[in-house]
């Protein structure tokens, strides 16, 4: 008798796991790729029904962040999405829009009229977790002589069309979604192209209508029991990653000069902290920190000519080493490589700030007609940062204020690093003491003096 057509055999891997606890050894899992476009079919219900129900979508689900779901389509697609919305609401409306009166529901869903992308050489992610009820699994057909390696292939077997089908999602919801998007999008050019999803699926983990308890449990064990690598703990790993390609953007030539920092040149050799595997220095910059605020001045550098990996590097390990020259806490590391508790030179939020003070340091040397990277530069870049420490009022016995001083400031704590980049800019171009104006007149003097080196460096790079 012919099968119907309905009937969906995909090929599986079921796996061993010895510590799953015993009343679930019965419990059935297996690992698969799955078409997205026939996925967002089973999940949501159809066909069993003349029309999607949208409650077989909700389950254990959060509501969906739609912002999410485009970004992870355009970083599939490895392109802008423009006006995601219309977009949206034309794939997915007949699925969720029935949902919109739910609290934390809405629709049209509201998203940028333009969502970006990060860049990837090889744009995918890892397995989503799926519970169905309704479908069997069975092992290949033995084979003789027996193939060790079939022991865990078998056959996923159900019917798409049986009302007890009941696929659901225990984690990847906005993985799936966002992939349906970027095949959807694709289609418009080409309606053949398909992609399959790596998936993870647990058959009658829950009882059919039963309350999903071990789905529950499982979200919260991935979503929140289990931590996130710190971001530094990968940030000198990009440019490993990339091999001999060049950066794709700022970001990556962001965490090129970052490698270079805590590997090659300048004062923070060996001192920048990477969280999780103990190295660095307590106190000082993480890389992931260093290589946002690199990030964030590039676009000034570039504009100045300083334009190669190289003289990037060089420069700003010439601003940091005379920074912390100026500030007379350069050498005031002990001969176990601590820092000392009352040295705040070396912290994060005085380095990004000093970073940010990178296109005044420009400026200073076009002003004297002084080359970016030289030992005159280094000298003019040690006076003038030591000028600036005395106007802002943060040299005491010849070094930068201690720990206790900064805070009693409001330089530590919420505000404390936009109080501190304010007091720098203010006092960046000042010919006098700036310790007896108020907050809000410093505020205005730091505006004013980054606008004027701005609007200047535009001019000159014209």
């Amino acid at each position: 008798m012919t099968e119907p057509e309905s009937i969906q055999k995909i090929s599986v891997i079921v796996p061993k796991n010895p510590f799953v606890p015993s009343s679930l050894r019965d419990v059935k899992r297996c690992l698969a790729a799955l078409d997205v476009v026939k996925l967002m079919e089973w999940w949501p219900g159809k066909p069993h029904v003349p029309h999607r129900d949208a409650q077989r979508v909700r389950n254990i689900q959060r509501s969906l962040d739609w912002k999410r779901v485009a970004q992870i389509a355009a970083y599939l697609l490895q392109k802008e999405i423009v006006n995601p919305a219309d977009l949206i609401d034309k794939y997915f409306g007949e699925i969720y829009e029935p949902k919109k009166l739910e609290p934390g529901r809405q629709w049209p869903p509201k998203v940028p009229r333009v969502v970006g992308f990060e860049r990837s050489e090889y744009p995918t992610f890892s397995n989503v977790l799926l519970h169905v009820n309704g479908a069997r699994i069975e092992p290949l057909e033995s084979k003789e002589p027996r193939d060790p390696l079939l022991d865990e292939a078998a056959t996923l077997i159900f019917d798409e069309k049986d009302k007890d089908l009941c696929f659901s999602v225990i984690d990847g919801q906005h993985r799936i979604n966002g992939a349906y998007f970027a095949v959807q999008i694709l289609r418009e050019d080409n309606p053949t192209i398909e992609w399959q999803i790596p998936s993870e699926i647990f058959l009658n983990l829950d009882k059919p209508g039963a309350t999903p308890r071990h789905q529950a449990q499982i979200f919260i064990d991935v979503n929140f029991n289990q931590k996130k690598v710190d971001r530094s703990l990968v940030a000198d790993l990009f440019p490993t990653a990339r091999g001999k390609r060049g950066p794709l953007d700022e970001k990556e030539r962001a965490q090129d000069i970052g490698r270079r920092l805590m590997l090659d040149v300048g004062p923070l050799k060996g001192m920048i902290q990477i969280p999780g595997i103990k190295y660095g220095v307590a106190d000082v910059i993480t890389l992931a920190t260093l290589n946002s605020a690199i990030e964030d001045v590039l676009d000034v550098l570039d504009a100045a000519n300083i334009s190669s990996l190289d003289e990037q590097s060089e420069f700003l390990a010439q601003c940091l080493d005379a920074w912390l020259e100026a500030s007379g806490r350069r050498h005031d590391i002990a001969a176990s490589d601590k820092l000392d508790p009352e040295n705040v030179a070396y912290q994060g939020r005085v380095l990004v700030s000093v970073i940010a003070l990178i296109p005044a340091c420009i400026w200073t040397l076009k002003k004297r007609r002084i080359d970016p990277v030289s030992d005159k530069a280094f000298e003019t870049l040690t006076e003038w940062f030591g000028h600036l420490i005395e106007h802002a009022g943060l040299q005491k016995n010849g070094k930068f204020i201690p720990k206790g001083e900064f805070g009693t400031k409001g330089f530590l704590g919420s505000g404390g690093i936009g109080r501190f980049r304010e007091t720098l800019w203010a006092a960046a171009l000042s010919e006098r003491k700036i310790t007896g104006r108020s907050t809000a007149s410093k505020s205005k003097l730091a505006d004013d003096h980054k606008a004027r080196v701005l609007s200047e460096l535009r001019h000159d790079s014209r």
